[in-house]
Formats: structure tokens, sequence, C-alpha cells
């Protein structure tokens, strides 16, 4: 299924695909099961780490279960692929990729302002959602709303400064305390050293709530359903 501006709604469905204005085709799988959209609904969008083909498996057990987890908070969960069928989200125009991504979430995000949306990534996604996606301000994202970086999220580069609207978004950077030194295809890498520079940054530019969970475990040993559920549970407050 093809979708453009339709807008969350109860139909789930797999193996779709949203076409940007900038010429950038996004796959996605799309879950709505026991969200009441009688009341306000929101989404959680999650972002899988470079090399991980999970996002290939839309009906296996951890699609499964970041539906189950968003929909315990009256969310939709949104599985969204790498680009260009790569499994990297280094691979082509990052800034171009951004971009479609927040078109794809505003196009469709009206419906779920109340309940707020949670832009969930680990490893390769939550760099790209630190280095990209969040990189130019955040005003696009309803009141409510908040990022979860799981296993990485450095920055290094000019961050847009908080406004009113956005400084109190919940950003948060969970990192294994085990999750040092790790060998990725562009050479050594820190997912620890990662987390703290990012966090850092995101507070100078005035994001108040910017903060660095320091988990048990390394890279590959992180509980992703459990880290989302808390982050939701996190909003809800």
């Amino acid at each position: 299924m093809t979708t453009s501006s339709t807008g969350w709604h109860p139909i789930s469905g797999t193996d779709r695909t949203f076409h940007a204005d900038n010429s950038i085709s996004l796959d996605y799988h799309y879950y709505a099961e026991g969200v009441d959209w009688d009341r306000p609904a929101g989404a959680v969008f999650f972002f899988d780490g470079d090399g991980t083909a999970r996002a290939e498996q839309p009906h296996g057990r951890f699609a499964a279960q970041l539906a189950q987890v968003a929909a315990e908070t009256n969310r939709a969960f949104v599985f969204v692929e790498a680009p260009n069928g790569t499994r990297s989200w280094r691979a082509g125009d990052a800034a171009a990729i951004a971009a479609a991504v927040r078109q794809f979430a505003t196009t469709n995000i009206t419906p779920t302002t109340d309940a707020g949306v949670l832009m969930a990534g680990y490893s390769g996604g939550a760099e790209f959602l630190s280095r990209s996606l969040l990189r130019e301000g955040m005003d696009w994202l309803p009141a409510g709303s908040g990022a979860a970086f799981i296993g990485g999220g450095t920055y290094g580069q000019p961050i847009a400064e908080a406004t009113p609207a956005t400084d109190d978004l919940d950003l948060t950077w969970v990192v294994g305390h085990r999750d040092g030194a790790y060998a990725s295809g562009s050479g050594a890498w820190s997912a620890l050293d990662a987390a703290a520079q990012a966090e850092a940054e995101f507070r100078e530019a005035g994001y108040d709530q910017a903060r660095r969970i320091t988990t048990a475990g390394a890279h590959t040993e992180y509980d992703i359903p459990a880290i989302v559920a808390e982050r939701l549970a996190e909003l809800g407050r």
C-alpha cells in the first residue's frame, strides 16, 4: 500500500511507502491494533540500527512487542525502514532523508497531537535522530513529545537552539555501561562517548530535559521494547 497524505487511521498495514516531495521514498510498517481513536491518540516512530534486519520482519516478535508497547499508551507504532534497502541510515543524503521523515511525520501527525509522539532510535537509528532528523529544531513535533536515543546519538554539528515550545521536550540517551569501543564499518566508535557528547550539546542548546541514563549491558544487549515503554511512561507524566 502507498500513502501520501491520508493521515493516521485504525487500519494497520505492512510494506507501505511514503513518497516525499523531495523524491525520497520511505518504506514503513504501521500498527494500530488496540488504539482507541475516540480518545487522544499518539504515535511511536522507531528507527533501527545500521545492519539490522528487524524492519524487514514486520510480523516478527520484535515488531509485535513494540506495537503492543505503543498501543498500551494509545499510540500507533510506525516502524520506518532504513532508506534505499541499505539497512543503513548513513547511506545516501542524510539531510534529504531527514526532510522526508519530517514531512512523513507531520503529514500524519495531526490527529495525534494530544497524546504526543515518541521518536526512538537504536545505534545507527539513534545517530540519525541526533545528527539529522532533530538537528534543525523540533518545533514540528507536537506538545508532549520526545525522543529516545538507545545505544548512540552523537552530534558534533551546530544544533538549533531550543524554543519555548521545545525546551522541555523529553530527550533521553540510554546507553549500556559496557557499550564502549565498538568496531563499526567506519572504525572504532563508542556509544558511551556518543551519548555523553550528545546530551551535553543538546543541553547547551537549551533543551532542559535532555538527560542520559546508563544501564547494564553492551551494545547488543538492550531490551528495546522495555526502554521504549519506560520513555512512554515518562511522556505521560
